[in-house]
């Protein structure tokens, strides 16, 4: 595995999956109110990790804009994502979390870049790594 890639089986692709995150997961969103994460963790014996997807509705902006932000998600988590995935190896426990905009829309934020999403990241990452 590359340190800093983020192979198929770090990504959350099932439908089922999403249905169960989004119906029995745990909220956070971050100070700035940008991101929002939707997480469940649970102990498991055959697989641990942690295991992301990122997601922005479509009422939030059109098909370019979404696809940036999924993309400066993606690379935002890919690039801190050590100390979560140890953590997460250590304990035996398989994180999966969905992040997601919160109050970010084209309208609001036209032109964004990584600095505007990685604070953001960051801190759900630290608050749900508390919270396990």
């Amino acid at each position: 595995m590359r340190q800093h890639g983020l192979s198929k089986k770090e990504r959350i692709k099932s439908k089922k999956s999403f249905n169960e995150l989004f119906t029995t997961g745990k909220v956070l969103i971050s100070k700035d109110q940008k991101i929002k994460a939707v997480y469940l963790a649970e102990k498991t014996t055959e697989e641990f990790g942690v295991k992301i997807a990122a997601a922005v509705s479509k009422k939030h902006g059109k098909a370019v804009w979404r696809n940036r932000v999924k993309r400066l998600i993606r690379t935002s988590y890919r690039l801190n994502k050590e100390k979560l995935a140890v953590f997460c190896k250590k304990k035996k426990i398989l994180l999966r979390v969905v992040f997601s905009t919160f109050s970010m829309t084209e309208e609001t934020t036209k032109k964004m870049s990584l600095k505007d999403i990685m604070p953001g990241v960051i801190e759900l990452m630290q608050r749900i790594e508390s919270r396990i």
